[in-house]
């Protein structure tokens, strides 16, 4: 085992696999805990786009048989994260430049809602947690740990502003939607500049101050221009 899979499994409890999959009728059992351990590995980066999975190493690796492998595979593949070909067997999806600005043009209208919900239904209590959510270290983020606790600040973030809004049934329709954000966006990078890093990280810090200032407009189109600007980071 490499470290970098020995570092994503000993930092994996169950409860933060499956804290963020709560909107999704993901399958019970052998197969629920395969499904959020392959996401996971999936939003590090971990498996590379195009990479072949093979359903026997999926199941010797997890120690099951192979029903919940590909009870685990056909959901990834509702989900987004691979794809399943006649001749090939499974491998992870490789989405196109158009699919992913799609996706994050869709994503920005969404979190923009949010934001709004949580400027109208702020208590004061709330502005000091979301002030107080500190982004780590933005160096060393092509190493796997390093990039888990960014990723984590991040869900920290736009978690908060979801329980700000108030709107529990909307958070776990979309939480989903941040897990395939983060996969598209780590895809064949070994790492994010932290300059790109840094540059998100004080936008989410105005968004935060305009959300706290009680400025919806300002919020919410701080936040639609923030979900934006990820992909034209990257992807470039």
């Amino acid at each position: 085992m490499d470290d970098a899979l020995d570092t994503l499994i000993k930092d994996s409890t169950m409860e933060k696999r499956m804290v963020s999959r709560r909107n999704m009728n993901i399958p019970t059992g052998k197969a629920g805990e395969i499904v959020a351990e392959l996401e996971r590995r999936f939003i590090l980066g971990y498996h590379k786009p195009g990479e072949n999975l093979s359903f026997k190493l999926l199941a010797d690796t997890f120690e099951v048989s192979r029903q919940p492998v590909s009870a685990a595979i056909g959901h990834l593949r509702a989900c987004g994260y691979v794809e399943v070909l006649p001749q090939i067997g499974c491998r992870v999806v490789e989405p196109t430049r158009e699919e992913v600005f799609d996706f994050f043009r869709m994503h920005s209208s969404i979190e923009a809602v949010a934001v709004e919900l949580a400027v109208e239904r702020k208590t004061a209590a709330e502005e000091d947690r979301l002030a107080a959510i500190e982004p780590p270290p933005t160096d060393g983020l092509d190493r796997v740990g390093e990039r888990a606790a960014y990723i984590a600040y991040i869900d920290a973030f736009h978690d908060e502003i979801w329980s700000i809004a108030k709107a529990p049934m909307l958070a776990g329709q979309f939480s989903g939607l941040r897990n395939l954000a983060s996969f598209y966006l780590w895809q064949g990078l070994s790492g994010l500049a932290p300059k790109v890093a840094d540059s998100l990280n004080r936008q989410r810090a105005e968004i935060a101050r305009m959300i706290i200032a009680g400025d919806k407009h300002a919020a919410s189109g701080l936040m639609r221009n923030h979900i934006l600007s990820k992909p034209a980071l990257v992807y470039t």
